[in-house]
């Protein structure tokens, strides 16, 4: 019984080297956003749809009406934090 938990430790130890090991491979700018940015795909999405129906209201109404200000701002806001949560994470890597 206690041979089976001296190697059950052992080989955790070895699977925690490799992941160490694997995470101190230096990942390039690039890499590290597009990663970033497929995590959260929900967010980019959301931000293109919501700009499509911005100009597409804009198109229909034949100028800036309430409700196409109101998706612009919308749009914007959620870019903006958008933005900066992923200069963050991008930064922490």
């Amino acid at each position: 019984m206690s041979g089976d938990t001296t190697h059950r430790d052992s080989e955790g130890a070895g699977l925690e080297d490799i992941r160490e090991a694997s995470d101190a491979v230096e990942k390039s700018a690039t890499s590290v956003i597009v990663e970033n940015v497929r995590e959260r795909w929900r967010t980019a999405g959301a931000i293109v749809v919501l700009a499509v129906t911005s100009v597409l209201l804009f198109r229909v109404d034949g100028g800036l009406s309430i409700d196409t200000q109101v998706f612009a701002g919308i749009t914007l806001l959620l870019l903006l934090y958008f933005l900066v949560t992923l200069r963050s994470d991008v930064s922490m890597e």
